[in-house]
Parts: structure tokens; sequence; C-alpha cells
């Protein structure tokens, strides 16, 4: 079906285009919302900027045309076939061993020396490893010579020309090598990418065969067999290191990544494209995906459960670039795995087994967890903003520090019991310390923390400043400023304040504490100057709690007494400490809760 008879049908209301073959055709920044392309061929196809948000592509098969295959192929081995020259070069360098001239001798040794230790950097540490250190024995031998002819050290023309045959050897020899290897294993690696295991074999035959060719007429020059074979012999060698690279490379291997990063960008050209589209809530379940183009990408709350060749797209800056991810997207299974610091902004993880897991310091940002059991995961540090955790387990999870707002989605979370603290490796601070939280009691008891503000004061507060300083922003805020709890935490008095989601809770608290010391300036020292009493009641408790070395929270709230006698099944008689990150604001809590709730009400 052609791309302009897709689009007539879609302005048309027509949203069913399973199965059809789309192979070659363009939607280039168009918007196809919705539209079902189930099972259909899209190899080759071009979504470039294209609008797909919830698009279905279960089953779809993405990637090349077999004609733009078959001419990559062909080029990857053709630049196989370049590379077999950089071989027979290398061979080439090291027979001058055997010249009888000193200075071509001297090179061929050098060079050999020069190529042995690169190739040992080089398996151990990478290509970029093995290219850094020829870079620095260059620059040693360019600055050894250069200070030997400074000083004046060289006594004979003979002795310059040894120390310059020196550092030519040491760059022709280190850099036909780090060339050679370079071209063998990206020629093996996009054959591979494009066409497979057997292409990519058949580059590595091409190579070796056009050495061979080289070295058959090399023979046909020299007569000497020993040369011969030398050449044959680091030939080999060079191919053998060259396939290893580019088959640990394919398997994920860091040390050769730029060799993966080319080969499945050479693979990619021409196949499917969704540059820069909009894929928000679109579903790849079982596609196939090889060599299709996610670059630059919106890809918020996709799904790629069972997706084929995930690991062979190319991914640009995405949350598909890390392995980790890309697996735990497919399979769903990420119990008892280390998550730490990853980025897994608008990943959809809609019912999966997460239980047991670290997310310390991982990013969540709009991410789809709807059902998901995160239960005995330690959410250290974890950013749930926007986040769907509607339903999740979430029970036995360590919570410290963790990230959510109004924005995250919080409804029917299933939870027994959380842990507050994360001390050396070990849950801290059970909440509830006995018993369990009733039936939706944690999401009360979350709310609770993110409705309200605290404003901690050294033991010197003058509550009645403070009261009044409440009093003045309520209505300069023309909003209900409602005094909830005062507690106490070391030597810093808390007072806790519920505020309306209008109010920006960072800015609120910028400009309580400004307005204070403004007026306490003002008034300090002079005792006649003071406002009129707010609140008898709560000035008195701060000052009473200022005074006392305690820790007691109280309660002057009587609906929020009410509600935290009522979230538990267990005794209401315990105290801990919460550290719980709200946006992007840290925010001390103190959620300890006294043996004797105080729920007067004025």
């Amino acid at each position: 079906m052609k791309a302009s008879e897709v689009l007539k049908r879609y302005a048309a209301g027509e949203r069913d285009f399973h199965r059809v073959n789309l192979r070659g055709q363009s939607f280039k920044g168009k918007d196809l919302s919705g539209a079902d392309f189930s099972e259909a061929d899209l190899r080759s196809t071009n979504f470039t900027g294209a609008t797909l948000r919830r698009a279905n592509f279960i089953g779809a098969k993405c990637g090349l045309q077999r004609r733009w295959a078959t001419l990559l192929t062909i080029l990857s081995w053709l630049l196989a076939r370049i590379s077999a020259f950089g071989l027979f070069m290398a061979g080439a360098i090291v027979s001058l061993i055997f010249e009888s001239n000193l200075k071509n001798a001297m090179v061929g040794w050098i060079s050999s020396v020069v190529i042995v230790i690169l190739l040992i950097v080089i398996i151990r540490q990478g290509i970029r490893a093995g290219a850094l250190a020829l870079a620095v024995a260059i620059a040693v031998a360019l600055a050894v010579g250069l200070a030997l002819i400074f000083t004046k050290a060289l006594p004979t023309r003979a002795t310059l020309d040894t120390t310059a045959a020196g550092i030519v050897a040491v760059l022709i020899g280190g850099a036909e090598l780090v060339t050679v290897l370079v071209l063998v294993a990206a020629a093996v690696a996009a054959a591979g990418a494009v066409a497979g295991a057997v292409a990519g074999a058949v580059a590595i035959v091409v190579a070796v065969a056009e050495a061979f060719t080289l070295v058959k007429t090399l023979a046909g020059i020299v007569k000497q067999q020993v040369l011969v074979a030398l050449v044959v012999v680091v030939l080999l060698v060079v191919v053998v290191v060259g396939v290893y690279i580019s088959s640990r490379a394919m398997k994920g291997d860091e040390r050769d990544a730029w060799v993966r990063s080319f080969a499945i960008a050479f693979a990619a050209t021409r196949g499917t494209s969704f540059r820069g589209a909009d894929l928000t809530e679109a579903d790849f379940t079982g596609a196939t995906l090889k060599s299709t183009d996610f670059r630059e990408t919106i890809l918020i709350r996709s799904l790629w459960q069972q997706a084929k060749k995930l690991d062979q797209v190319r991914p640009g800056t995405t949350y598909l670039k890390s392995s980790k991810v890309r697996q735990l997207l497919i399979t769903s299974e990420g119990q008892n795995e280390n998550f730490e610091r990853l980025d897994l902004r608008g990943v959809n993880l809609q019912r999966a087994n997460l239980e047991n897991s670290r997310f310390i310091d991982a990013d969540f940002y709009q991410a789809n967890l709807q059902g998901a059991n995160l239960s005995r995961a330690i959410l250290v540090r974890t950013n749930f903003e926007r986040a769907d955790l509607r339903g999740a387990n979430l029970t036995g999870s360590c919570i410290q520090d963790w990230v959510i707002t109004e924005s995250t989605k919080l409804n029917g979370i299933i939870c027994d019991y959380v842990y507050l603290r994360w001390v050396n490796e070990d849950k801290r601070d059970q909440m509830p310390p006995r018993g369990k939280f009733k039936a939706g009691g944690f999401v009360t008891f979350v709310r609770y923390i993110l409705e309200t503000v605290e404003l901690y004061h050294e033991k010197d507060i003058n509550p009645r400043l403070a009261l009044t300083v409440l009093q003045k922003m309520s209505k300069d805020y023309d909003e209900p400023l409602d005094i909830v709890a005062l507690g106490k935490k070391g030597e810093r008095v808390f007072i806790q304040v519920k505020v309306s989601e209008n109010i920006t809770q960072e800015n609120f608290k910028e400009d309580y504490y400004s307005r204070y010391d403004r007026d306490l300036k003002l008034w300090s020292g002079n005792i006649h100057h003071l406002p009129p009493a707010v609140n008898n009641f709560i000035e008195k408790r701060i000052s009473e709690i200022a005074s006392e070395r305690t820790d007691d929270f109280v309660f002057v709230d009587a609906t929020y007494a009410e509600n935290y006698t009522e979230i538990y099944q267990g005794e209401v008689n315990m105290t801990g400490d919460s550290h719980i990150r709200v946006g992007r604001d840290y925010r001390e809590t103190y959620v300890g809760f006294a043996e004797k709730v105080t729920s007067k009400n004025h």
C-alpha cells in the first residue's frame, strides 16, 4: 500500500492498517496517532518526525529492505578488501628485519616491538586505548629526538639518521596496526550487523584472500620463503585480533563500543526510521526492530515486551542505549538486580517484577509502573516525579529521600510497611514499627507528607512572630495556611503547615524565612513592638517544645490526628525519622508519633 493511500484512509477515520506492506514508504512529519500497524511490513519505512502516539506496532517487521541490505553488505565487503592492503603492509613492515641495510632493519625491529605491545594493549583495553598508547609513544619519540638535536647530544650524522629511523618506525608500525585493526573490525562488524554471521564470515574471507594475493605477488618478487612466511604469520595474527575485537564489540563490550556503534549505524542506513518521532505509549510488543533508527525519539511509556533484535537498533541518547534497560523492557523481569543511577525516564514497566532490586539514584520520571512489584526494593533518592505507581506493591521497600510530587499517581498502592532509612546497606526505621498500614494507609501517609511544609527554627524561636508572619502570608497569598503539627528534631523546632498545591513549597519557605528575619530585626529588643497574640495555645506549645529537650510530635489539628490514629493496624506508639524529597527540594520531615497525641482544635 502506498503512503498516500494510508494517509487518505487515516484522514477519513480509518485506523486499521495491520499486516499491510509499507516497505520503503515515507510518512515523514505526518500524524498517525492511534494507527494500527500490527504485523505490518515496515522495512525501510520513513517515520522521521512523525506523531505516532499510542500507535500499535505489535509484531511489526522493521529494518532494511532486501535491496538495501544487499547493497550495504557489498559495501562492507569492499571495506574488508581495503583492509587487506593494510594487512599486507603490516606484514611487509615487520619483514624489514631481514634487510641488510641497518636503518631498514632497525625500522623493522622497532615496528615489530611496537606492534606486539600495541596488540597486547588493544586486546586488553581496546583500540581506543591502543591509539592513545601510540600517540604517547610518538610524542615521547619526537620529544627525545628533538631534545637530542637541540642539546647537541648527537655527535654524528649517522646517529641522527638512526634516531629519525626509530621515530619513523614507531609512527609507521603503530599507525599501520591501529588502522588495519580498525578496518578489519569495522568491516566484519558491519557485515554481521547488516546480514548476519555468514556475511561477517565472508568479509573475513575477502580480506584474507585479498591479502594472500598480495603476499603471493611478494613471494614472486623476493624469493625468500622465511620472509614470506613471516608476512603470512603477521597477516593472520592481525586478522584474528581484528575479528576478536569485532566479536567482542558486538556482544556489548564497552572497550570497543565504538565498533558496535559504527556497525549498527552502518546497518541502520536506509532502515526503518523513527528519528525525532513521538512514540508516546506506542506498543512494539513482539516487533522485529533490527536496523531501526530511534535517535531523538520520544519514547515515553512505550511498550517493548518480547521485542526482537532490540539490541541492534540505533538508540541515540534514549533509554534504549542501556543493555540492562533493554533486557528489562523486553522481559519485565528485574528482581534481585542492581539498577542504581540508571536513566529510566519514561519507561513502561507495567506489572514488571522488580522485587528486591536496587534503584538508588535512579530516575523514573514519567514512567509507568502500574501494578509493578517493588516489594523490598531500595528506592533511596529514586525520582518518581510524574510517575504512575497505581497498584504497585511497595511492601518492605526503603523510601529514604525518594522524590514524589502531587503529580505522582499513588492510588491503589499495596503496602503493609516501609523502611524510612538506608544505613550501612541495611534498612532501618520501619513504618509502622508494629502492625501494618490499613488499606490505603500508606497513601494517606505519603499524601500527608506531600501537602505539608516544615518551617525549621533554632530553639530561640519567637513563637508570636512566627505565627504573625504566617498570618500575613495567608492574607497575601489568599490561601489558608493551617498549622497541623509542631515538633522538635534535635535542637531545632519545626512548625508543620498545610499548603495548597497552588503554592510552590520552596518559594514559600524562602518567603517565610525572609519575612521572619526582617521582622525579627524590627522587633528585636523591644517587646512593646511585638504584635498581639495570634493563637495563645499554639504559641504556648511552641515555647514549651523549644524549651524542653524532647522529640515530641504534637498534632494541633483534629482532622490530621484522627487520620493518623486510624491508618495503622497496630498500636500508635512510635518514633522515627523520614527523609522524603519533594520535587527537586529536599525536605526533612519528622514523622514521629508521641504516645499521647494532642488533638485540641481551635
